[in-house]
């Protein structure tokens, strides 16, 4: 029996800001990427495709087509462990957006 982990994939511009991610619990890398990491892609994918977010970081204007995708293990083993650092995370990313997004592309 393989152990589970909780994988985190990020879209990323080149720049490292996060335009957006999602964690989930995968026993390898085959797994993280059908199960966290695919799903994420066609999201965004939707999201872009239906002017749901913009096609360029808000926080350093790098457009759609540079922005690329991580993904790798934590070191939680179950999202009921991660959850709570998870949270903290996405609220100070709310913060910095609120800081110093742009609201369009200028």
């Amino acid at each position: 029996m393989r152990d589970t982990r909780v994988w985190i994939c990020q879209c990323l511009c080149p720049a490292r800001h996060t335009i957006m991610a999602t964690a989930g619990e995968a026993t390898d890398d085959r797994d993280a990427e059908e199960e966290i990491a695919k799903p994420l892609r066609v999201r965004i994918g939707l999201l872009l495709a239906s002017g749901e977010i913009n096609p360029w970081c808000g926080l350093c204007n790098a457009l759609a087509k540079t922005w690329r995708y991580e993904l790798g293990p934590t070191l939680f083993r179950s999202m009921d462990e991660a959850t709570p650092v998870l949270r903290k995370l996405e609220a100070d990313q709310a913060a910095t957006r609120a800081l110093f997004g742009m609201p369009h592309g200028g």
